[in-house]
């Protein structure tokens, strides 16, 4: 990857119907990156993407998924190690492991969900700014989508319109040159998937199923909103320089 101005917009094409849309998730460690990956690829119940509500990441490099699809057009995630991880991994390693991430992806990128919880507040500006210095891309807003996770009202479309109006209202300019120029916010509510231990009774493994089959329903909604965001709204696939 390079570091440094853009001398060139990225290279973009039309997704045809045989692409693989790659679509690469970043955001700050315990923001639900890795949640919202095991729900895009339908891996919930195995936890294969590692999700964690710490500060201390469980994704500790990037990590791809199988090839799925959606409305007849291939998908493949690619989660990365989080911004703010306390494992002692500085900014340029955490870069450099997305970069690697980008690497792999011989068609190009379709889409970057950018994954916040709560207000998108200064921490995350910086963590975005660091990541479209590193791509040295100035259109990255055009490619991105904010998604704000734990929201819980993310099936109501009137409270959705109404904290992206909040959020497009905001003074900061840095935050406006963001939100106001990305390709849509998206709301999403990924709820923990019980663990069934070894020592759990009976009363405890049936409860814990029943709120494991209710968390399924909810990430099936979560899916289905942003796999059908990806499809109505992210129909080019960008070549991002090397």
């Amino acid at each position: 990857m390079v570091k440094g101005p853009a001398k060139s917009s990225p290279k973009t094409r039309k997704a045809s119907d045989n692409d693989i849309r790659n679509i690469l998730i970043v955001g700050i460690t315990g923001n639900g990156k890795s949640a919202l990956a095991n729900t895009l690829t339908g891996t919930s119940t195995t936890n294969k993407f590692g999700e964690s509500n710490s500060s201390t990441s469980e994704t500790k490099n990037f990590q791809k998924s199988e090839v799925f699809e959606w409305q007849s057009k291939k998908y493949c995630i690619i989660d990365n190690i989080g911004f703010a991880d306390t494992n002692n991994i500085n900014v340029d390693d955490i870069l450099f492991k997305i970069g690697e991430g980008i690497h792999t992806t011989k068609e190009g990128l379709n889409q970057i969900l950018f994954v916040f919880r709560g207000r998108f507040g200064p921490e995350q500006i910086i963590v975005f700014n660091l990541f479209k210095k590193f791509v040295a891309e100035s259109r990255i807003n055009e490619f991105t989508t904010l998604v704000r996770t734990n929201f819980p009202n993310f099936k109501d479309p009137q409270k959705c319109e109404e904290d992206r109006q909040s959020l497009r209202g905001e003074k900061n300019k840095e935050l406006n040159e963001i939100v106001n120029f990305c390709n849509g916010i998206i709301y999403v509510e990924n709820p923990p998937m019980p663990i069934i231990k070894e020592g759990d009774d009976e009363e405890t493994i049936e409860d814990k199923k029943e709120e494991m089959l209710e968390a399924e329903e909810e990430r099936e909604e979560v899916r289905k909103i942003v796999l059908n965001h990806l499809v109505e709204n992210c129909s080019e696939i960008y070549k991002l320089k090397e």
